[in-house]
């Protein structure tokens, strides 16, 4: 209970803290600071894990494991990084001209402080009706992030993203409750306690079991952005700031994925996998080839990050669909730390030139050279290629592909990887080079403005030429 209280604390007092950041600016350097507290506070408490204990238990129906805790862990970062970020993107942004406007800051970090919350307890749910109750608050915590602008196009996907993310919620509810119905052949009560389900998943009614698990799939796959049930996620992350896009793309698919690897758990240790990894499988494939084919046209430098999360949402689910947590893990990882890069820089970008539209931006490599030199990095480290983590994560998930003889899955995301990155780099390729506008010629940009974004694509760079990726895989 003392851990428990110890995992939540920060994150209450970061949103009370969040309520007056926009009487004292101090405040908001003060939460950045706790964030990255939050981060030692989970490694020490989940120090049992790295020694080689299985699980650790909080409060009846929490409990964490490997899986759980990596994620909390890689969640916690992300919103520590874009919190410290947004110190310098509020800062830039221009002058609030009543107390109303400058109120949004204070919402912004603690919705932001709330959902770091919502996010950790979903991470060590050992009970599938706490975590769908803990997905939902997701949902409700950071609404206010995606209206943070209150203009039309912001208002329009706040709504889109409640209203679409909510419907799938409530068909995870019907999955849950499905579920629950099925352990109650072997429960005289039933139960929603996972380690319980997956313990006796073998005597589960398993009409009811199936049922369950496509409505869950759904519901949660709604929430992680698959296709074809992923039109929320462009428009919210086109038209939230820079720093909540970050932590949707970097922290809360990631947890709407984790939802769905739990009930992977079950259904395969019900004795049919067939189900359990098909199922994501196909929608993981379909999902990378559909995102990589979106990617083709676009004209909104966030929409075109936003298209580029949906695929590697894909990559994740196939990661599932082989059965494999480590590759999982490895994937979200360097996604979320190049994909909090992007967006971070897209947010500088979008600051200073004033315009979303690709085919307003030319000639960044003159006009912002540091910009554009790490914006070339996180290209090349959210689309794979070498020598980042992302292509150590890529290559496994092909070699894993084809050791299980999955050649259709290999073919698909052969050719939608080298369409994704044909096509990111012909939008980026005329934003980089070119002659920029006279207004955007002589700009001066602050050094504060590309730390964080330079630290996380070092990250990204040190995960692959370092023995990282391996240490990750046999930790799991």
């Amino acid at each position: 209970m003392t851990n428990l209280v110890m995992l939540a604390a920060l994150p209450i007092l970061m949103a009370v803290l969040g309520l007056t950041a926009f009487r004292l600016p101090f405040f908001r350097q003060l939460i950045a600071f706790c964030a990255w507290w939050q981060i030692l506070f989970e490694a020490y408490i989940f120090r049992p894990l790295w020694m080689g204990r299985e699980s650790i238990s909080f409060f009846e129906g929490l409990a964490a494991d490997k899986t759980g805790a990596m994620f909390a862990l890689l969640s916690a970062i992300v919103i520590a990084a874009a919190l410290t970020h947004a110190c310098i993107f509020f800062d830039n942004e221009k002058p609030q001209e009543d107390l109303s406007d400058s109120k949004r800051v204070g919402v912004f970090y603690a919705s932001s402080s709330l959902f770091l919350l919502a996010m950790t307890l979903l991470c060590i749910c050992d009970n599938i009706g706490y975590m769908w109750i803990c997905l939902e608050t997701t949902t409700l915590v950071s609404a206010p992030l995606v209206s943070y602008s209150r203009n039309k196009q912001a208002l329009e996907a706040t709504w889109k993203y409640l209203i679409i993310c909510s419907v799938g919620i409530a068909f995870a509810l019907l999955g849950t409750v499905l579920i629950f119905a099925s352990s109650q052949h072997s429960f005289e009560h039933g139960t929603l306690q996972l380690s319980e389900l997956i313990k006796n998943a073998a005597s589960l009614d398993y009409p009811l079991l199936r049922l369950g698990f496509i409505f869950c799939f759904l519901g949660y796959g709604t929430k992680a952005g698959i296709f074809p049930i992923h039109s929320w996620l462009p428009d919210a992350h086109s038209e939230a700031p820079a720093p909540a896009s970050a932590m949707l793309s970097g922290a809360l698919l990631n947890c709407a994925l984790l939802a769905i690897w739990r009930l992977v758990q079950v259904v395969e240790a019900s004795g049919h996998s067939d189900l359990a990894l098909k199922l994501p499988l196909v929608l993981g494939t379909t999902t990378v080839a559909a995102a990589s084919l979106f990617l083709v046209k676009q004209n909104g430098v966030k929409r075109m990050w936003a298209y580029s999360s949906i695929e590697n949402v894909g990559l994740m689910l196939t990661a599932i669909g082989l059965g494999s947590a480590p590759l999982f893990f490895l994937q979200a990882l360097n996604h979320s730390l190049a994909k909090v890069a992007l967006f971070l820089l897209a947010g500088n970008i979008v600051q200073t030139f004033g315009t979303k539209k690709l085919s307003e931006l030319r000639g960044l490599l003159t006009a912002t050279p540091p910009w554009g030199l790490l914006l070339i990095a996180s290209a090349f480290a959210v689309t794979g290629a070498p020598p980042f983590g992302s292509f150590i994560s890529e290559w496994y998930m092909l070699s894993l592909s084809l050791e299980k003889h999955l050649w259709p899955v290999f073919a698909v995301l052969i050719a939608s990887l080298s369409i994704t990155f044909i096509a990111v780099f012909y939008h980026i390729a005329a934003c980089l080079w070119g002659t920029p506008a006279p207004t955007q010629a002589s700009i001066r940009i602050s050094v504060q403005s590309s730390f964080i974004p330079a630290i996380l694509i070092l990250a990204c760079l040190i995960v692959g030429v370092s023995p990282i990726s391996k240490c990750i895989i046999q930790f799991f």
